[in-house]
This record gives structure tokens, C-alpha cells and sequence, in this order.
């Protein structure tokens, strides 16, 4: 038996919460969030085992018994000290490991974000919320899905002609999505913000509209002016792979991971 105590984190389908027993927190769905999502969650948890991926412990209709990990994510670890070079280096390659790791084994997370990846005891990563990841095997699945800041072009259903695609998008497609999101994120562990406002039409973003008409130079050039960082070109093409506008074109992970800018890099990154 398993007794929730404290409100550790609230999020759009469940809440986390902290239980009697230090090693195990409890994720609570909400009453709207449907049987199917919940049964797909812990599919998906169930064929991922890896010390990399959040480990489920055991589960009911209601809630999920998960591991407990630290209360701090990569994302608060940014926000309250300054990583050396090396081991931004160790995290960027280590996530690309853990992600290729979760599509080799027919699944997409579809919503990577500093706030998804916690540490473990050890200071190791680990990728955690699965609910809004989906199987592969299933051939379509609902197309605007995710953290909007982190979303690709292809995910939006509307488009610059003001029409609009259809609600649901091939699986297949969203490998290339994920490396998109995973682009943002390597992205704000290197340079420490957000590389545009919104990929979304409507939202008008000057830098999103530079990498959609791939005019990179100019990109690279006002992202220096307003950050105040030079940011150099190995570091620049690593990030342009990734957030190529065009999903047929991004890069893939496999070779995503043999880019010099992580030559000579390990892929087992510890915050400890």
C-alpha cells in the first residue's frame, strides 16, 4: 500500500505527489484523462527499461507508483549554477543516447524539455513523463501534442496559408519531431535560452521565421547580438541540424551523435 503525502508537482493530466515510503512518489491522473492514455503510459513504461528511464514500480485505473528521484530537474539545475563546457558536452550526448534508446524500441516521447529530465541518486539523467508518448506501432496519432516552445513546424495544424492540416499525423513523423524538441533543449543547455519565441504561424517570431527561410547567417548574427555570446560554428551547425524547419531534413540521431562537437565526448553525463 501506497500513501500519498505531499503535492510534489501539478501538471494538464496528473498530479505527483510525494508518498510515506522515501523510494516511490504516486502519479495521479485526473478524472478527465481517459483509461486507454493511462494503460498506453504504463505500456510504454513496462518496454522501456533502462536506468535511464523513470522505472514504474506498480500501478492501478487511478495512478502510477514511480521511483523517486531528486525534487530538482535539469532544468532547475541550469537555473542555479553554471556548467563547465565538458559536462554540457556529457549531458547533450547522453540525451541523444537516452532518446535513440527510447525510438530504437518503437516509442516517441513527444514532450522533451529540460523540466522532463531528472537526476537520480547517483547524478545520473533521467527522462521521465511519458504521457503524452506514443507507440509506433500505432500508425497515426493526434497531431498537436507537447510544450508549445518546444513544438515543430510540423505539429501545428495551422499552416502559413491559413489552412489547416489534418488532427492526426503519421507516427513516423514524430521521431523527427522528437529530435526537434530534443534540439530546443541541447539548445538552452548550451547557450541558456530559448533558440526562438514559438514555431507557431500566428505567434510572428523573427527568429523562428530566420530558420524557416534557412537564412542561418542572419539567425546566428541576431542571436549573438541579443545574447551577448559569440557562439562558434562547430556549435552553430550542431544546433542547425537539429532545428532544421524542414522534418525531411533534420538530422537524425544516430548521426546527430557523431557530430564533432561531441568528438571525444563521453555519453554517461553525472551531475554528481
Amino acid at each position: 500500500m501506497h500513501n500519498k503525502t505531499t503535492l510534489l508537482s501539478e501538471g494538464s493530466s496528473s498530479n505527483v505527489f510525494l508518498t510515506e515510503d522515501p523510494n516511490y512518489v504516486i502519479k495521479e491522473y485526473k478524472s478527465f484523462y481517459s483509461i486507454q492514455s493511462r494503460m498506453k503510459e504504463v505500456q510504454i513504461l513496462e518496454l522501456l527499461k533502462s536506468n535511464h528511464i523513470v522505472k514504474l514500480i506498480t500501478y492501478t485505473d487511478n495512478y502510477l507508483v514511480l521511483e523517486r528521484l531528486q525534487t530538482h530537474d535539469l532544468f532547475e539545475v541550469l537555473q542555479s549554477q553554471k556548467l563547465n563546457t565538458q559536462i554540457i558536452k556529457e549531458i547533450c550526448k547522453t540525451l541523444i543516447k537516452i532518446i535513440n534508446y527510447v525510438h530504437q524500441n518503437q516509442v516517441v516521447h513527444r514532450d522533451i524539455k529540460l523540466e522532463n529530465i531528472l537526476i537520480d541518486k547517483e547524478g545520473g539523467l533521467v527522462l521521465c513523463d511519458f504521457g503524452f508518448a506514443e507507440l509506433l506501432s500505432n500508425c497515426t496519432a493526434k497531431r498537436t501534442v507537447g510544450t508549445l516552445h518546444y513544438m515543430p513546424p510540423e505539429l501545428h495544424q495551422e499552416t502559413l496559408l491559413g489552412g489547416h492540416n489534418s488532427e492526426n499525423i503519421n507516427t513516423q513523423v514524430l521521431i523527427k519531431s522528437d529530435v526537434f524538441s530534443l534540439g530546443v533543449t541541447l539548445f538552452q543547455l548550451i547557450l541558456g535560452f530559448m533558440p526562438f519565441k514559438s514555431t507557431k504561424p500566428s505567434a510572428s517570431c523573427k527568429l523562428w521565421k530566420l530558420i524557416q527561410q534557412k537564412k542561418w547567417q542572419q539567425y546566428w548574427a541576431l542571436v549573438q547580438k541579443l545574447s551577448k555570446q559569440q557562439i562558434d560554428l562547430i556549435t552553430q551547425d550542431f544546433l542547425e541540424q537539429l532545428l532544421q524547419p524542414d522534418s525531411t531534413t533534420r538530422t537524425t540521431l544516430d548521426i546527430i551523435y557523431n557530430h564533432p562537437y561531441l568528438s571525444e565526448i563521453k555519453d554517461d553525463a553525472h551531475l554528481i
